[in-house]
C-alpha cells in the first residue's frame, strides 16, 4: 500500500488506493463496451516519434461544421477524462462545435505485454492491477514528465527510493512532437478543423505536460489549460523554459491564452488516516509539492507580462472544497467555458 500511494504522491497519478488490493487479472481483453458516445472514433496508431502505441479517442460534433471548421480540444488521459470532456461541449450548447480528442493508450493485449518489456518488472502493487490499468499507470510518468536522474528522482520522493528510475520518465518532449506529427493529422483527416481555435488541457503531470507545451511550443496551440500543474517535478525544472516564452511574448511572437486552475486542498494533508502512510510523511510531501503556491505565483508572473493582441491569462481559478483527485471535473467545465465561449 505504502509503495503505490508514495507513486501516486510522487508522480501525480489521481486514483484510489485500493488499486493495490484488487487481484491480479488475467492477459485476456477487455469485455467489450456496452456503452457508446455517439459520433466517436477510436484510433490506435504507433507513434512515428517515439515508436510507442497511443490510443486517441474523437467525437465529432453532432452539428454542422462552422465555415472555418470545427474548433478542437485535445487533452491529455484520455482513457479517462474523454467522456467527461465529451459532454462538456456537448450538454446544454455550451461548445457544440467543438471535436474532442482524448490522448491515452490502446486497451489491449500487445501495448500491456509492450509495456512491461520496456518498463521492466512491475513492483508487487503494480503487478495486481489488472494488465492494462498498469500499463497505463506505468507509460503515463514516461509520457507526461520532463527527464531526471535516478538521484534527482530519489530527492523528491518522500519515502525513501524513488518508485521510478530515470530511464522511464522524461518523455514528455516526445509525445508533444507525436501530437504535433501523428495526432493533429489523424484528426484532420476525420472532419474539417480550425486549425487556428485548438485548444490542449492536462491535469496534475498532465497539467506539467501543458505548462512545457506552452513555454516551448506557445503556437501550437490557441489555448493553453494548466489544471493542477505538478510544478514541484524534478526542482521545477518546467519553469526553466518560463524565461524564453515570457520574451517570446514580449516581442509579440506567441499570443496564447492561458489558464491556470487549482482544488483549494490540493496543499492540505488529507483529514483521516491513510493504511499504511505516516501522517507526517504525507503532510511533508503535500507541503513540498507547494501545489496551490506554485500556481498562483506562475499565474500573477504570466499576467504580468505585456504581451500582443489576443494574449491573455485568466483569473486563477480555484475551486473551493476540492482535493486533486476531484478537481480535473471542475477545471474541464472551466476549461470549456474558457477556451471556447468566444
Amino acid at each position: 500500500m505504502k509503495t503505490i500511494l508514495s507513486a501516486m504522491l510522487i508522480a501525480g497519478i489521481s486514483g484510489s488506493a485500493a488499486w493495490a488490493q484488487a487481484p491480479a487479472a488475467p492477459q485476456t481483453p477487455p469485455p467489450p463496451a456496452q456503452v457508446t458516445i455517439p459520433n466517436s472514433r477510436i484510433i490506435d496508431f504507433t507513434s512515428s516519434v517515439n515508436g510507442h502505441r497511443y490510443r486517441i479517442n474523437v467525437s465529432i460534433p453532432l452539428v454542422p461544421a462552422p465555415a472555418k471548421g470545427y474548433r478542437v480540444l485535445y487533452l491529455f488521459d484520455g482513457n479517462v477524462y474523454f467522456g467527461s470532456a465529451t459532454e462538456a461541449v456537448r450538454a446544454n450548447g455550451n461548445a457544440t462545435d467543438v471535436v474532442v480528442v482524448g490522448i491515452g493508450y490502446p486497451d489491449s493485449v500487445e501495448f500491456s505485454s509492450e509495456s512491461d518489456a520496456r518498463r521492466g518488472p512491475p513492483s508487487a502493487a503494480q503487478a495486481a492491477l489488472s494488465p492494462y490499468l498498469r500499463a497505463r499507470m506505468r507509460e503515463r510518468p514516461y509520457d507526461l514528465t520532463l527527464p531526471a536522474t535516478d538521484a534527482e528522482l530519489t530527492a523528491q520522493s518522500p519515502t525513501g527510493p524513488a518508485p521510478y528510475k530515470s530511464v522511464n520518465v522524461g518523455g514528455l518532449d516526445q509525445l508533444l512532437k507525436t501530437i504535433e506529427v501523428d495526432v493533429k493529422p489523424r484528426v484532420a483527416a476525420l472532419t474539417t478543423i480550425d486549425t487556428s481555435n485548438q485548444a490542449l488541457f492536462g491535469h496534475s503531470l498532465g497539467g506539467l505536460a501543458v505548462l512545457r507545451a506552452l513555454f516551448t511550443e506557445p503556437q501550437a496551440f490557441r489555448t493553453f489549460i494548466v489544471a493542477s500543474p505538478s510544478i514541484w517535478w524534478n526542482n521545477r525544472v518546467v519553469l526553466k523554459g518560463e524565461p524564453a516564452f515570457v520574451e517570446a511574448v514580449k516581442a509579440g511572437k506567441a499570443t496564447p491564452r492561458v489558464l491556470v486552475t487549482m482544488g483549494s486542498e490540493e496543499s492540505t494533508p488529507p483529514k483521516g488516516d491513510i493504511p499504511g502512510m505516516d501522517r507526517k510523511v504525507v503532510a511533508e510531501a503535500i507541503a513540498r509539492s507547494n501545489m496551490v503556491d506554485n500556481a498562483r505565483q506562475l499565474t500573477s508572473r504570466l499576467q504580468a507580462v505585456k504581451g500582443a493582441a489576443g494574449y491573455e491569462v485568466a483569473d486563477y481559478a480555484v475551486f473551493a472544497d476540492q482535493g486533486h483527485g476531484i478537481s480535473v471535473w471542475p477545471a474541464i467545465g472551466r476549461a470549456v467555458e474558457f477556451a471556447f465561449q468566444e
